[in-house]
């Protein structure tokens, strides 16, 4: 089974699974991109934003967001975050857009859809780490017809914009603290005698 994390439906992003409530994802939007056929080349950044939700809605008469361009515009943009897990393991990524899409993890290219396209969907396999694995998506939009971009992962992967430490982090995090107040109850065992 596949979670929805991040969907656009003909001019819509919109995110589908449930976050952690600090889960505000930066979208960086760019002018004139160039699709590699490897990645996508941006040109000048025109905005930049954080939201609980990787959306917006763009046709060729509005957009529901100030710094989103119209999807009548040739336009690239990049979402970062991460895929939480509790086991290391191989689990199936879904990417699908209309127009070039490339889904990034680790900094490896795990999805790549190329080119001025009709909407369609492309699935792989990913080795994830137990705990969080950085994800990049990059997508251009070409200058017609709506923009479009569906992200989906396995039902055991949840996904944040920073990394879940890890549960050694909070036990060094504790120790550390409880040290801190040992030596200030000293100090004042000190001060007072």
């Amino acid at each position: 089974m596949r979670t929805f994390i991040a969907s656009v439906s003909l001019a819509t992003f919109a995110l589908l699974a449930p976050l952690a409530a600090n889960a505000a994802f930066t979208i960086k939007i760019f002018a004139n991109p160039e699709d590699t056929g490897t990645g996508i080349d941006f040109g000048n950044q025109i905005g930049e934003f954080t939201s609980d939700l990787i959306g917006f809605t763009s046709d060729a008469d509005q957009t529901s967001d100030p710094g989103w361009p119209l999807a009548t515009e040739s336009f690239g943009a990049e979402v970062t975050g991460y895929f939480n897990t509790a086991t290391d393991g191989i689990y199936p990524l879904y990417l699908g857009s209309d127009d070039g899409s490339y889904l990034f993890v680790d900094g490896a290219l795990v999805i790549s859809r190329p080119g001025a396209q009709s909407y369609g969907e492309s699935v792989a396999d990913a080795m994830l780490s137990a705990g969080s694995t950085p994800f990049r998506i990059v997508y251009f939009n070409g200058p017609c017809c709506g923009a479009a971009l569906t992200i989906a992962a396995d039902d055991r992967v949840t996904i944040t914009s920073a990394p879940i430490p890890e549960p050694g982090t909070y036990a060094l995090m504790a120790g550390g603290l409880a040290a801190l107040a040992i030596g200030a109850r000293r100090r004042r065992r000190g001060q007072i005698g």
